[in-house]
């Protein structure tokens, strides 16, 4: 034998008797990342085993320090973070008593530890198996990875490769939270932290547990829940569940939903997100009623085709009507971006027809100034939104846009756009209301636009051109050339503006007479002459003990414009302005280009405004402004509507103060001196503290002027809108807007939500008048479980859309929910 292999083969025994004679005293037991296999360049010069040695107690290792883990197994010592190990890979094993044989196994018994970068493990007992790189572990056992644990009394575990099995586990695996994305707001007050800055989190128990590598995780017989474990109010229980949190996505086989004790569902196969990742496959069913459609279930199936861009694929089963069928494609690109929706109805039950609606919207940027825009909508009859929409929006409309256009901006200060324009008109004979008028197509609208500044002298050139076809199944026909140049010259400082402009307003007429008489040809020509100025003042200003900067704004506006006979020219877009401050400066009372008014006219306004010194906020807001003819008005909109007499127009007033920040009033006043009565009125308060807390309270008036009893344009109604913390975690939330000149309900909500942490509750029921004779009523229930869907009917879309300031009390998206957004 030679001399080197006798001592090796003495230092083995003799390491083998120290082991079985004092094991308790030994240093932890180190394994070289060489012994692993792992390449050299990873890692420091190899170490090898450490064997007993006679050195002094203060020369060994000192052992890991103490750290608290979630559940420590009974009898055992808390354990703290793993010390970092000279040599990043190193196993390193500790124990009341450690035996083993050197390159080949080590045994670990008594609070016995492993611990390998971010893994450790304890047991009550420990075998390493150096070769193979596992470790089996039996009694009391706790594996922690990183933010994961595992507990059980068996598992064999490759420590590397983090694959292996674990028998009857406990688990809780868990990843940190994500901070802010860039440019997010900030959280308002009591508002918890958004979906995509919690952490993912989850846990459970199970029969068995395979490991499958980093971040993959297969369990038999297990259960899931994301509530705290003291009390899971939910929990998924599945034969087979896979979580894998590289893709952030978990999946369960032959599974059921618990809810408070008892089983609320049966799910054959599902898979839910781990995280804010989005995924393909079955969305959570949704289930409601009203007294349209009667029971209400719709089973959305989500295809994520790609980063940017995805399809949503729905069927909707209606009691009362039958099935629907709707799909929902989506893409965004960074030249490009569209949606387009279909909903298809073979064969309604109740009307006796097939039914449909779809809308495409598409945005494109061409480059090089080149871009276009498509959005086309339509739908098979007039009471399709009043028969099933929930949208007052979409009830009260009465033309559907369809239009395409291709704009040039590349001019710098000029620009072109083409347009194909038509509506689809909805008139519904069974709602009562006048027949709807159908507007005029334009195929095609062609527009020249330019704003050249800092021409000789400091003047500025303007030009507004168009040329537009007109097409209508029944009214006179024509094509309208309007050119209409302008010339100004700014004279602006800091303090004051003064700005005279001088244009000639040119429009030519090509007509195809149906209804009206008169030339087919006519020219209209217009000189147009306008001086703007205003000043401004400041000063320092203290109000109940804050200090303010206190503006002072004259500002006048004189206007003249000839009078021009146009009553031979048809009315193709032509309506009245809404009367307020923008429009009094405005040169012309009228919409569109078919009618000019004539003008000899000066306005005048104040404006004055607190504003914070070190924050630029307006707090106080409070404006007046009226308009004076010198001359009477002589071009009306057509023959049946008078001409305005009197030289005052109507006053306007507007005030509005931030009490505090998101608590507003705002408050309108339209006066008419001639008469001496208020001819609209609005006020508005809300007041929003802090998160899912606010509170809205407005009112409107309008006079009506209309001699159709049948059709009023005025009205008066109250909105009043809210969300608020009852008791508890218990939120109300409502509106409540009612017609006061009919005496009836326009719109009605009334509902409870419920945070329980790791599941919601709504409750909500609708009143939505969609048409003078009809009413539709809609009862939404939802339980949602965070991190694994929802069950009933979601109300967040109508809440959003009805009550402003509204906020999920459990904030964030769920991207299992399939609300209607159409």
């Amino acid at each position: 034998m030679k001399p080197h292999t006798q001592l090796r083969f003495l230092s083995i025994a003799l390491f083998a008797l120290w082991g079985r004679a004092g094991a308790e005293d030994l240093p932890p037991f180190v394994v070289s990342p060489a012994l692993l296999g792992k390449p050299a360049a990873a890692r420091p010069a190899p170490r090898a085993v450490s064997a007993p040695s006679a050195a002094p107690a203060a020369a060994r290792p000192a052992p890991a320090p103490a750290r608290s883990a979630p559940a420590a197994a009974p009898g055992r010592k808390s354990a703290a973070a793993p010390a970092p190990l000279t040599s990043p890979g190193s196993t390193r094993i500790s124990a009341d008593r450690v035996t083993g044989h050197q390159d080949v196994d080590a045994v670990a018994e008594g609070s016995a530890t492993l611990l390998r970068d971010a893994t450790r493990v304890d047991a009550d007992r420990l075998q390493y198996f150096e070769l193979t790189d596992e470790v089996e572990a039996t009694g009391n056992v706790r594996v922690l990875r990183g933010t994961d644990e595992m507990t059980g009394p068996h598992a064999r575990i490759k420590v590397q490769e983090q694959t292996g099995v674990f028998d009857s586990p406990s688990y809780s695996i868990s990843r940190p939270a994500r901070g802010p994305r860039p440019g997010q707001a900030p959280l308002l007050p009591g508002q918890a932290l958004p979906a995509s800055q919690q952490p993912i989190s989850g846990h459970g128990s199970a029969d068995s547990l395979v490991l499958e590598g980093e971040n993959q995780f297969r369990f038999s017989n297990a259960s899931w829940t994301s509530c705290k474990p003291a009390r899971p109010d939910w929990y998924l229980q599945a034969k087979e569940l896979d979580l894998d949190y590289d893709s952030e996505v978990g999946e369960a086989r032959h599974g059921t939903l618990w809810f408070k004790g008892l089983p609320v569902a049966y799910l054959p196969w599902a898979d839910f997100p781990l995280g804010e990742s989005r995924k393909s496959g079955l969305l959570s069913p949704t289930f409601g009623t009203s007294n349209k459609v009667g029971f209400d279930l719709t089973l959305p199936y989500y295809f994520n085709l790609a980063p940017n861009y995805d399809d949503t694929l729905t069927t909707r089963l209606m009691g009362r009507r039958g099935l629907q069928f709707r799909n929902e494609a989506r893409y965004i690109n960074p030249n490009f971006r569209g949606i387009t929706y279909l909903e298809y109805m073979p064969q309604d039950q109740v009307e006796g027809r097939s039914r449909y609606v779809g809308s495409v919207r598409h945005d494109h940027n061409f480059g090089g100034g080149w871009t276009s825009n498509l959005n086309v909508n339509g739908v098979s009859d007039p009471r399709y939104f009043i028969d099933l929409s929930t949208r007052l929006a979409l009830t009260s409309q009465v033309n559907l846009l369809r239009q395409g256009s291709v704009t040039y901006a590349g001019g710098g200060w000029w620009s072109a756009t083409g347009l194909l324009q038509g509506f689809q008109t909805l008139d519904d004979p069974k709602t009562g209301a006048a027949p709807v008028s159908i507007p005029y197509k334009r195929l095609p609208q062609l527009t020249l636009t330019a704003n050249r500044p800092e021409l000789p002298g400091g003047t500025t050139f303007q030009l507004a051109s168009e040329f537009v076809a007109f097409s209508h199944p029944t009214q006179d026909e024509g094509r309208r050339l309007t050119f209409y140049p302008q010339l100004s010259l700014p004279l602006q400082t800091a303090a004051f503006h003064f700005t005279p402009k001088i244009g000639v307003h040119t429009t030519r007429y090509e007509l195809d007479r149906r209804v009206s008489t008169g030339d087919n040809s006519t020219t209209r020509t217009l000189p147009i002459l306008s001086v703007d100025s205003g000043v401004t003042f400041e000063r320092e200003a203290s109000f109940g003990g804050r200090d303010f900067v206190q503006t002072l704004e004259p500002r006048v506006y004189y206007l003249y414009v000839p009078y021009r006979d146009q009553s031979n020219i048809p009315n193709f877009d032509t309506g009245f302005y809404d009367f307020n401050f923008a429009q009094i400066f405005a040169e012309n009372v009228y919409t569109g280009g078919d009618r000019i008014s004539n003008a000899n006219q000066i306005t005048t306004a104040v404006q004055s405004r607190l504003i914070d010194p070190t924050t630029g906020a307006e707090t106080v807001r409070a404006a007046l402004g009226q308009r004076y003819y010198l001359v009477d008005q002589r071009v009306t909109l057509n023959k049946d509507t008078p001409a305005r007499t009197g030289k005052q127009a109507d006053l306007l007033a507007a005030f509005g103060i931030n009490l505090a920040p998101k608590t507003t009033l705002d408050t309108a006043w339209q006066y008419n001196p001639r008469d001496n009565w208020t001819e609209r009125f609005n006020f508005g308060f809300r007041f929003q503290p802090g998160y899912a807390r606010t509170v809205g309270v407005s009112w409107r008036y309008r006079r009506n002027y209309s001699t159709d009893p049948a059709n009023p344009n005025g009205f008066r109604d109250i909105d009043l809108t809210g969300q608020w913390p009852l008791w508890g975690n218990w939120y109300g939330v409502g509106r409540y807007n009612r017609n006061l000149r009919d005496h009836r309900l326009t719109q009605g909500i009334a509902g409870v939500e419920y945070n329980a942490g790791c599941w919601v509750f709504r409750g909500v029921v609708q009143h939505l008048t969609t048409s003078a004779t009809d009413v539709t009523r809609a009862f939404f229930f939802q339980l949602e479980f965070n991190g694994a869907g929802s069950l009933g009917s979601s109300p967040l879309n109508v809440l959003r859309r009805s009550v402003p300031g509204y906020n999920r009390i459990n904030d964030g998206s769920n991207p299992f929910s399939s609300d209607d957004d159409f």
